[in-house]
C-alpha cells in the first residue's frame, strides 16, 4: 500500500548570525545566504538563512509552527535586541515574512497579471504586487488562497523605538488572516509610498 505524503507540522529555518560564510578551504556552500525577517505584532526576528529547495511561501503554508535557530529579535516598542538559540513561533502570530528564495518550477507557472496592493496589519504597512490569473478578481483570489500570500517587489514599514524603519524585499509574504485592511492602489502610490494610515478596506473572509 502506497503511503500518502503529509507536509511537516513545523518548518525549521537555521539562521546564521553573520552574512559571511566561514573561510574553510574544504567547505562548499550549496546556497547563498539571504536575509530573513519574521514580523510579529510586537517584535521582529531576523538572521541569515540558506534557502536552496523550497519556496518560503510553500513552507509557511504547510507548517503550523516555525522554528528559528540562532535568531536575533528586536522588540519594537523600545528597540531592545536579544539572541535566541531556538525560537518556536506559531504561524498564527506571523504577520509577515521576508526572505529570498527559489521561484519554483517554471513549468508550473501560470500567466498572471500584477496588481499593486497595500496591506495594513497591526503596526505594519506592507506593499507589493499580487500575481493573479488573468480575469480573476484580486481580493477574491486572496480569500481563496492559503493564508500566507506572497507579494513581489515588496516593501514593509514599521516603527521601533520611536523611529520609522523601512524593509525592502524581492518578495514579502503576509498573513491574510491577520490583515486589518487590504487595498488595491495605483501604481504611483505603491512606487512612491503615497499612502496614508489607516487603510479603509477590510479583507475578504
Amino acid at each position: 500500500m502506497s503511503s500518502v505524503y503529509r507536509p511537516p507540522a513545523q518548518a525549521t529555518f537555521v539562521l546564521e548570525r553573520s552574512p559571511e560564510a566561514p573561510c574553510e578551504p574544504e567547505s562548499v556552500v550549496d546556497a547563498p545566504l539571504v536575509g530573513f525577517d519574521a514580523f510579529l505584532v510586537d517584535s521582529r526576528v531576523y538572521g541569515w538563512v540558506r534557502l536552496s529547495a523550497d519556496r518560503v511561501t510553500d513552507l509557511l503554508n504547510a507548517s503550523d509552527e516555525v522554528t528559528l535557530v540562532n535568531a536575533q529579535a528586536e522588540c519594537l516598542p523600545d528597540g531592545r535586541l536579544s539572541w535566541h538559540d531556538r525560537l518556536v513561533v506559531a504561524r498564527d502570530r506571523l504577520i509577515a515574512v521576508r526572505a529570498a528564495g527559489p521561484r519554483g518550477d517554471p513549468a508550473r507557472r501560470l500567466r498572471t497579471r500584477l496588481h499593486p496592493l497595500v496591506v495594513q496589519s497591526g503596526p505594519y504597512l506592507i506593499g507589493g504586487y499580487l500575481h493573479v490569473p488573468s480575469g480573476a478578481a484580486p481580493l477574491a483570489e486572496i480569500a481563496a488562497r492559503p493564508r500566507m500570500t506572497p507579494l513581489s517587489s515588496g516593501w514593509l514599514e514599521y516603527w521601533s523605538d520611536g523611529r520609522r524603519h523601512d524593509q525592502w524585499s524581492g518578495t514579502i509574504v503576509f498573513n491574510r488572516d491577520l490583515a486589518d485592511a487590504i487595498e488595491l492602489v495605483g501604481e504611483e502610490d505603491l512606487e512612491f509610498g503615497m499612502l496614508s494610515w489607516p487603510l479603509t478596506r477590510r479583507p475578504a473572509r
